[in-house]
């Protein structure tokens, strides 16, 4: 499967934020770069000392398929419990040695089977010297479904690439 021109656009907007950095700062994550990606974005603080990945903003779009606001709401608590700790350690994978990820995932839905979705997640940081946050970008539109379902649980990825911007990529993977 290839990358959709969505996740692709997102990369690029993410790359002209960060300018010569390794990553952006979130005060450069403005709408001059990600406007139209505003509905299907979201950034997530992961806690360092305990397997949680926090929303910390999210875009308007995520309410349509969990029926509910994700701001404060740990991702891993959307996630098959089989897969959690495999998200989170690639999460931190991508602060420490600074890469992005993308994959495609399936999410179980409450009208019965499946619905495949693309990730792009790339690291920012909040005003620091190290990545400390992620942004992503959720594309649900590689499926035909109408109306759209109400996601039940994140599955485990299909797709998977870590994505090298210009530090290598971690050795672990889904």
């Amino acid at each position: 499967m290839v990358r959709s021109a969505q996740s692709l656009a997102f990369e690029e907007a993410w790359d002209a934020a960060r300018g010569e950095a390794p990553f952006p700062d979130r005060s450069n994550i403005d709408l001059k770069h990600f406007a139209k990606f505003a509905r299907w974005f979201a950034i997530i603080e992961p806690d360092p000392n305990r397997m949680a990945l926090p929303f910390t903003l999210v875009g308007s779009g995520f309410f349509d398929f969990l029926k509910t606001d994700l701001t404060g709401v740990d991702y891993l608590s959307l996630a098959d419990p089989a897969i959690r700790q495999l998200a989170y350690d690639c999460v931190m994978a991508c602060l420490r040695q600074p890469c992005g990820l993308w994959q495609i995932t399936p999410a179980s839905i409450a009208e019965g089977g499946f619905m495949p979705y693309e990730y792009t997640i790339l690291p920012i940081s909040k005003g620091k010297a190290e990545a400390d946050h992620i942004v992503i970008h959720v594309n649900f539109e590689l499926g035909t479904f109408a109306p759209k379902p109400h996601v039940d649980r994140v599955e485990h990825s299909t797709v998977w690439h870590w994505l090298d911007i210009g530090f290598g990529v971690p050795a672990i993977g889904g």
